[in-house]
């Protein structure tokens, strides 16, 4: 009995990243590279740079235990880098989640497009269900109706409610690195 009081104890605990902070607050993380061709991607396009994989997946991870309200230090220790380097790594970053921010907003607004389906379909449905109701349809096809109507306005409820959500939390972690302060250090 109380191993099971315990467990609802700590399953309420929140699991939370400590970041070192900066002087203005802001959480601080310090990532070293040795070499540019290590973070910048090999392909440019209409010559932008991006950053590879595993900075992007790096700063995603990152971007999933940060609040959207957090500002992001992300301080880079590199030596022997050149200005324009420095500024190639930071607008390849930005370009990279500035991507990754049109492509969630391209998946929010397809959302509501059908969500807004999936109500017109329900509204249709329930006239539908009304009509054979209306007409003394056998029992069988209101049934069917009914089912149907409620599998539509089950999936408006799901694209809107739970989707919807999912979608503005990956937009907002996007954002969150997007915006971040980026310094450099020798």
């Amino acid at each position: 009995m109380f191993n099971f009081v315990a467990y609802f104890k700590n399953k309420h605990k929140h699991v939370k990243r400590d970041f070192e902070h900066d002087e203005e607050g802001n959480p601080f993380v310090e990532v070293g590279v040795r070499d540019k061709s290590e973070v910048i991607a090999p392909f440019s396009v209409d010559g932008k740079l991006s950053i590879n994989m595993e900075l992007a997946s790096t700063l995603d991870n990152l971007g999933k235990s940060l609040s959207p309200k957090d500002r992001l230090h992300f301080n880079i220790k590199c030596e022997n880098w050149s200005d324009q380097e420095k500024f190639d790594l930071a607008s390849a970053i930005k370009y990279y989640f500035s991507n990754c921010m049109i492509e969630t907003q391209r998946k929010l607004e397809s959302n509501f497009k059908i969500f807004l389906t999936m109500v017109a379909l329900s509204i249709f449905f329930v006239l539908l269900l009304f009509l054979a109701d209306f007409i003394a349809a056998p029992f069988i096809v209101i049934e069917v109706i009914d089912i149907i109507t409620w599998g539509f306005v089950w999936e408006a409820v799901d694209l809107i409610a739970f989707q919807r959500k999912l979608y503005l939390f990956e937009y907002n972690r996007d954002k969150v690195i997007y915006n971040m302060k980026i310094t450099f250090d020798k």
